[in-house]
């Protein structure tokens, strides 16, 4: 994952300082936020890969029991990106349909049902990792998971909200504003680092 080498309490104070808002805007509220931000870059802009490997095969697959990499959120079926059975690619699935096609793979609940042809040594699972979510209390050991060339991407988030939640529309749409410009040039970034070949 990335790290901007900032930590979400030392971002947060910064914005409040910097901020001229009259009513105080609860620390919760940008922890909210930043959360929200966080999350959605890494699910629908980053979409960095990670692996887990499975030896004891039993279907469903509880993906709250596997472990993700150091500082993710736990594993949900939405990050799943592919499932392989040994060198097979199984194919994504509905609960019903993957009850009938051998070598598929289904959501059930959060867990992950797996209808195989025959028993594999391991089933693969590349997903998509998420950071942990910030926490009261756990704010300054945290750090804000995006390049540190883009810290005011999620900075222009978190005033543009704290704005919007007093009723300052103006700033609120201008601090928004940016955040939607910096927004299309991180999309550029990342899409430039993409590499041109795999899936």
């Amino acid at each position: 994952m990335f790290d901007s080498g900032m930590t979400a309490l030392d971002l947060i104070e910064q914005i409040e300082s910097e901020a001229d808002i009259a009513a105080e805007v609860p620390q919760e509220s940008f922890v909210r936020w930043l959360n929200t931000v966080e999350q959605l870059l890494y699910t629908e802009i980053i979409k960095e890969q990670s692996e887990v490997q499975i030896t004891n095969v039993k279907s469903p697959v509880q993906l709250s029991s596997l472990d993700p990499v150091d500082g993710a959120s736990p594993i949900r079926y939405e990050d799943i990106h592919a499932v392989f059975r040994d060198d097979i690619q199984l194919i994504e699935s509905t609960l019903l349909s993957g009850e009938i096609f051998p070598d598929s793979y289904y959501k059930v609940e959060n867990a992950l049902g797996l209808n195989l042809a025959e028993l594999p040594k391991k089933i693969r699972i590349f997903y998509h990792v998420r950071p942990e979510l910030k926490k009261i209390g756990n704010l300054s050991a945290q750090n804000v998971k995006i390049p540190p060339e883009f810290l005011e991407l999620v900075a222009a988030k978190l005033r543009g909200e704290a704005y919007k939640s007093v009723n300052e529309d103006g700033l609120a749409a201008k601090w928004l504003n940016d955040y939607n410009i910096l927004l299309e040039t991180f999309k550029a970034w990342i899409a430039a680092k993409e590499p041109s070949f795999g899936m």
